[in-house]
């Protein structure tokens, strides 16, 4: 119980007086150089920030197909046989279109002879003629290169027997038997067993068509 007073009336508590939480502390203030500071630490933030987002958005969109090999001269081209070549009536000159060699990139032809021919010497070179088709054709390769220069010749490797080629790597020309490559603009840069043999080139003149002068290999095509 409390105190009474001198009436016998019970005396309230006086109230304890509490200081309140902190009271007597140094209040912990930043200074002027440091507000500045950490302003300016937010505001790189911030800019930082709008930069890489607008770095993001200008980059430019990925595209499925940005992997495939760019357009112009194929990597790879099989032959296509052209098989109406217009021949000359003295059977001296054989002509196909230009567009069919620019378009397919490379064309075989192969050219009737008026009698068969086991063996053909032609720019020091024998060219054995029976073993294709047992000698009643000529067998020729007409193709563009990558430079746009259109090449024809006798379409044979002979120290393999092959009479058939391809386009690779958009850049050579491949024997089907032996492998042996060859630079399309120039038959240099070769690489394999039969470098020395490429196709041996005819003379041939570029227009609306290709017209190949047989007269150098003194073999008579039927017209």
């Amino acid at each position: 119980m409390g105190k009474k007073n001198k009436y016998g009336v019970p005396q309230k508590p006086k109230p304890q007086h509490q200081q309140p939480l902190g009271y007597g502390k140094k209040k912990n203030r930043l200074s002027t150089g440091t507000k500045i500071l950490v302003a300016l630490a937010f505001i790189a933030v911030i800019v930082v920030a709008a930069s890489y987002s607008l770095s993001l958005n200008s980059l430019p969109s990925q595209n499925p197909q940005s992997n495939q090999e760019p357009t112009g001269y194929p990597q790879n081209v099989a032959p296509q046989f052209y098989t109406n070549p217009t021949v000359s009536s003295d059977g001296t000159k054989a002509s196909i279109p230009a567009d069919f060699v620019t378009t397919n990139k490379m064309a075989f032809i192969d050219l009737k002879l008026e009698a068969p021919t086991s063996t053909l010497t032609y720019q020091g070179r024998t060219v054995p003629l029976e073993y294709y088709k047992s000698g009643n054709y000529l067998p020729l390769i007409t193709f563009q290169a990558p430079s746009g220069k259109v090449f024809t010749g006798i379409r044979v490797c002979e120290p393999c027997g092959s009479f058939s080629f391809h386009i690779v790597q958009g850049k050579y020309l491949e024997c089907d038997v032996c492998g042996t490559r060859w630079n399309l603009d120039n038959f240099a840069d070769s690489s394999g067993g039969c470098t020395t043999y490429p196709p041996p080139e005819i003379s041939a003149t570029l227009g609306d068509n290709v017209e190949i002068d047989l007269s150098s290999i003194q073999l008579k095509v039927a017209s």
